[in-house]
C-alpha cells in the first residue's frame, strides 16, 4: 500500500507587515519567516533560498526566525494568531498534515485557521545509516532486526513528523522492532546518527547527501519512484519490498491565516512562482536536492486533504497517540 505518494518532509513561516491588506510596496514594510523547526533543517534551507526574492518581489524585506517545538506547533499557533491582514505567512512541511489528527487538543485548527497559498517545492527521503551499521541495504537491516529481535533506531525531526509514521508503519508491515527516536528537527538527528546513537533517519538530499558523498553516511535506499541519477547503484524502498514507504518524501509550502483577504493570497501566490521561476531559486533549490513546484492554493489544498486522510487512517489503524 503506498502510504504516502506525492507528498512528505518539513514547516516553516513567514510573516509580512503591510500598510494595506493588498500587501502595497513602500519601504518601511518589514516581514518575518517563522520556521517550527531549527535552522540547517531542510524548510531552514528552503526558506532562505526563497525569501529574498519574496522580498524583491513583493517589496517586503523577509527575516527568517526559527521557532523550534512542540512539532512544529508554537510557531503555528503564533501565525493563527497573527492578523489576517496579508503580513503573516506559514510556510509548513509535510508534517502538517499530521498534526490534526495526532493532536486534537490543540488550541488552533490546522485545517479551519490557515489557508493555503502554494507550494515550493518537493524531494524524496534518502534512508541513511550509521557508517558502521553492518549491512548494504535496508532489507537486509529489516531481516537482521527479526532475527536478532534488535529494535531498529530510527530518529526522526520529531514527534508527529512523517519519519514518525513512517517508523510505525515500518515496524507493523514488517514484523520487525523498529523504536522511534524523536528529535527538535534532522539536524539532530543527524548528528546523532553521525555519532553512532541511532542507526537510521530518513533525510532529505540538502542535509544527507554531502554526508553520503563523503562516506561518513551510509545510503540504504532511496523513496523515490526509480533511483536517483547520483545514487545509481541504491535500490529504491519499492525494489527492496517496502511499499509502505515507496513515494515517501517532503514537501514544503505557504500558508497564511484563514480570513485572509482572497486577493492577498492571489498576490502571495504569484509573488511565489515567480520566484521560482528565477533560474537562481531554481538552481539554488535543486543543488539542496530539492525540485521547485509552485503550485496553486487550490492544488495544495487538494494534496493535504489527501495526506490528512492517509494519516489519519495510519494514526487510528496504528493506534498512534502524543498526547
Amino acid at each position: 500500500m503506498h502510504f504516502w505518494k506525492k507528498f512528505l518532509a518539513t514547516a516553516a513561516m513567514a510573516c509580512v507587515t503591510a500598510a494595506t491588506p493588498v500587501l502595497a510596496q513602500d519601504s518601511a514594510r518589514l516581514g518575518k519567516i517563522i520556521t517550527g523547526y531549527p535552522a540547517g533543517g531542510a524548510t531552514d534551507v528552503v526558506v532562505r533560498i526563497v525569501a529574498p526574492h519574496l522580498s524583491a518581489v513583493t517589496g517586503v524585506d523577509y527575516v527568517v526566525e526559527n521557532r523550534p517545538g512542540a512539532s512544529g506547533n508554537i510557531g503555528a499557533e503564533a501565525v493563527v494568531k497573527a492578523p489576517p491582514d496579508g503580513n503573516t505567512i506559514l510556510v509548513v512541511f509535510n508534517s502538517h498534515s499530521t498534526i490534526g489528527p495526532l493532536f486534537p487538543n490543540l488550541p488552533f485548527d490546522p485545517v479551519r485557521d490557515l489557508a493555503s497559498v502554494g507550494q515550493i517545492s518537493e524531494t524524496p527521503y534518502l534512508v541513511v545509516a550509521r557508517n558502521d551499521i553492518g549491512v548494504d541495504d535496508l532489507k537486509q537491516l529489516v531481516d537482521r532486526a527479526k532475527r536478532t529481535n534488535r529494535p531498529i533506531t530510527l530518529g526522526t525531526a520529531g514527534r508527529a513528523t512523517p519519519q514518525h509514521l513512517m517508523a510505525e508503519v515500518l515496524a507493523t508491515t514488517t514484523g520487525a522492532p523498529v523504536s522511534a527516536v524523536h528529535y527538535k528537527g534532522s539536524a539532530s538527528a543527524q548528528n546523532d546518527l553521525l555519532g553512532g546513537h541511532i542507526d537510521i533517519s530518513l533525510m532529505t538530499p540538502s542535509l544527507g547527501g554531502a554526508l553520503v558523498r563523503s562516506g561518513k553516511l551510509k545510503l540504504l535506499a532511496v523513496t523515490s519512484s526509480a533511483r536517483i541519477p547520483e545514487y545509481p547503484n541504491v535500490p529504491t524502498v519499492h525494489e527492496l519490498g517496502f511499499d509502505a514507504w515507496s513515494g515517501a518524501g517532503v514537501w514544503i509550502a505557504m500558508l497564511v491565516p484563514a480570513k485572509t483577504p482572497r486577493a492577498v493570497v492571489a498576490k502571495l501566490n504569484t509573488a511565489l512562482n515567480d520566484a521560482l521561476k528565477k533560474s537562481e531559486v531554481v538552481a539554488k533549490l535543486k543543488s539542496v536536492g530539492m525540485n521547485p513546484t509552485g503550485r496553486s492554493p487550490e492544488q495544495l489544498d487538494k494534496i493535504m486533504q489527501g495526506e490528512r486522510a492517509t494519516w489519519a487512517a495510519v494514526i487510528r489503524d496504528q493506534k498512534i497517540s502524543v498526547e
